[in-house]
């Protein structure tokens, strides 16, 4: 049986990447939600991964929007803003403005960004003040955590703050299967520092006599790939390492289907939708204690935390499980608990509360 309940939004305009085309979170959970609601009105703030195409192209984005809205007149109640940090909050701030200032809609900014707190942080005295007029005049702000709602409330004044979880797609419970040989630890996201990929590429190499007859590493995402390459080449582990590209629909489902573990050593998360991807196909996750991972992490019940950039925590976690294979099993069942308070219809249902109190 599939999960699914269709929810009528016909009076909410959502606004983020165009998520048929688009990698990432926000494509993702924009994708999720197009399946499960009904009447899903959505305009798009970005077409292409490169960002240079995205601003020649933003002018005429905004010029649309202008239309879209004058057009639907009084149908659109609610504009729901996806956003994130960087490129994603320049475009998304004349959104904000068109929506707000011009249209006077009520407005949603749901902010994904992994890195939003260093943004801020490092933004010029001119752009902060964009930031706050954007998060302050909100008429409600969508935090992914309990974690990144604290970070808010601190350093802005929100007129209301609701937590959202992220949406992952619904799946039966599956078993872990006991590794016969190999156990399969699987990396998926965007490749470099700030997802620990480096991290974990010298925890292998460095134990490698360990891991060379007891470990297969899997990694899937873009980014950084030259620099993965190099330093695997270099460590001289491809007997061990394998990287297979940017993967999703039917490949991502048979890598999860098939992996043991799922492995996030990030430095700045918000709450990484590949995590919740893994507990729903029951893995126990080795993750870092960043961002809203703690919500959806509970060391040494769903899988084992560690601090990022401890690469020692990092390899005993691993070894943790290839000498304790029996606890994948009970990870895993605890983490697919966990996970189905991500699947669409609790998600969905909360959204439409969030709908209906706005309005």
């Amino acid at each position: 049986m599939v999960e699914k309940r269709l929810m009528h939004t016909k009076n909410v305009l959502f606004v983020g990447p165009n998520y048929k085309k688009r990698k990432g979170g926000i494509a993702s959970v924009l994708r999720l939600y197009a399946e499960n609601i009904k009447e899903f009105n959505f305009y798009p703030s970005a077409y292409f991964q490169n960002t240079k195409l995205n601003f020649l192209l933003l002018p005429f984005l905004c010029f649309g929007f202008l239309l879209k809205l004058f057009f639907l007149g009084k149908k659109i109640k609610i504009v729901h803003i996806h956003g994130a940090s960087r490129g994603s909050f320049y475009r998304k701030y004349l959104f904000f403005l068109i929506s707000k200032k011009v249209f006077k809609k009520k407005l949603i900014y749901h902010v994904h960004g992994a890195e939003y707190h260093v943004f801020y942080e490092n933004a010029s005295k001119k752009v902060k003040k964009h930031i706050q007029r954007m998060i302050n005049n909100a008429d409600l702000i969508i935090a992914l955590s309990e974690e990144w709602s604290i970070f808010f409330k601190k350093n802005f004044s929100p007129k209301k703050l609701v937590v959202l979880n992220n949406i992952v797609a619904y799946r039966k419970e599956q078993e872990q299967n006991i590794p016969k040989k190999f156990l399969q630890l699987l990396f998926l996201g965007r490749i470099g520092e700030r997802k620990g990929t480096f991290d974990l590429i010298d925890v292998i190499a460095e134990h490698k006599s360990y891991f060379e007859d007891k470990l297969r590493l899997v990694i899937g995402g873009d980014g950084a790939i030259y620099e993965l390459k190099q330093k695997i080449g270099e460590s001289n582990i491809q007997d061990i390492v394998t990287y297979i590209g940017w993967v999703d629909g039917r490949k991502k489902e048979e890598l999860l289907a098939t992996s043991n573990i799922l492995v996030l050593p990030s430095y700045n998360e918000g709450l990484p939708i590949s995590l919740l991807e893994g507990m729903s196909y029951s893995m126990p996750i080795i993750a870092t204690n960043v961002g809203g991972i703690p919500q959806i992490l509970k060391h040494n019940i769903n899988g084992i935390s560690v601090a990022p950039g401890d690469k020692k925590q990092l390899a005993e976690a691993i070894k943790f499980y290839i000498e304790n294979t029996e606890k994948l099993v009970e990870h895993g069942k605890a983490s697919y608990q966990q996970a189905k308070n991500f699947f669409p219809s609790k998600v969905i249902n909360e959204l439409e509360g969030i709908y209906r109190n706005l309005i």
